[in-house]
């Protein structure tokens, strides 16, 4: 008689332990977006052609797409969130791990660096960047990267643009040297990508010499009528990484599979040529 009791509470038990193995199921933050039915990511910069902001507030652009994508493979609603005052998160808190629990995923172009990989896991790579030193439209000094040399340049806080320019390494497996070409600048950062973009507009030499950025960024820029050129070739080339917070393997190995597929069945190359006009995503 006791032994007929326990086999349901050992039958759910069963249960409970396979449902949880299952990789669409385990995990902690796996578990609360599927359970929510929706992937949290931090409300990003517009930051065309990554982020665009429709006329009618809608978010577009190859980020985006990006991202939901990847919540719809599988199967749930991608939710961009802002802080309880309206706030962005900075790209600061982002790349640090400062998420405390308000978001699961950035997908937002963001460099798997050996200090970034301290605070947040990269499961996987979904395209390659291209950084380039933009200039006022106005300036005839700047020729070439090195004749920024100990010029005000720009850069968003905490990004790959700002470790450029300091000259400290990226720490990124299996990238490609990185060969700095501007000696000694008067690096000046930003919270956000615009404010940087902004301060340049004012003039050539008014608040900046210079911004380091994204090629695509740069060219949309000028193509909506910026008053902005870009010096040279690109300075380097780094891969951008999906990124979520520590600790949950389930999730990361559900993000690469899915990632790896996008790559697979040509979807990413479909959007990178659909947004930036060249494939960016081949190693």
């Amino acid at each position: 008689m006791g032994s007929n009791r326990a086999w349901p509470l050992v039958s759910f038990a069963c249960a409970v332990l396979a449902a949880f193995s299952t990789p669409s199921l385990a995990g902690e933050t796996l578990d609360r977006i599927k359970q929510s039915g929706q992937l949290l990511s931090p409300y990003p910069d517009i930051w065309p052609p990554y982020v665009i902001k429709g006329e009618d507030g809608e978010l577009m652009g190859f980020d985006v797409e990006v991202l939901r994508e990847i919540g719809r493979r599988l199967g749930v609603e991608v939710k961009y969130v802002t802080g309880k005052d309206g706030s962005i998160y900075t790209w600061e808190e982002q790349t640090t791990g400062q998420w405390n629990g308000n978001y699961y995923i950035v997908v937002n172009s963001m460099t798997p660096t050996a200090e970034r990989a301290k605070h947040v896991a990269f499961p996987v790579t979904y395209y390659y960047a291209l950084g380039v030193l933009a200039v006022h439209r106005d300036n005839t000094t700047i020729k070439k990267p090195s004749d920024a040399s100990g010029k005000r340049i720009g850069a968003l806080k905490s990004a790959n643009y700002e470790l450029y320019l300091r000259r400290k390494p990226f720490g990124i497996v299996d990238a490609p040297p990185v060969v700095y070409k501007i000696d000694n600048p008067i690096v000046v950062t930003y919270d956000h990508e615009e404010e940087a973009f902004e301060a340049l507009a004012k003039g050539d030499g008014v608040e900046l010499d210079g911004v380091v950025n994204y090629l695509p960024v740069v060219m949309a820029l000028i193509k909506d009528g910026r008053p902005f050129r870009v010096i040279g070739q690109p300075l380097y080339r780094v891969p951008q990484s999906v990124a979520i917070m520590p600790g949950d393997p389930e999730l990361a190995d559900l993000l690469k599979k899915t990632v790896d597929e996008m790559h697979a069945d040509g979807t990413l190359r479909t959007l990178s040529m659909k947004w930036f006009d060249f494939d960016l995503t081949e190693k």
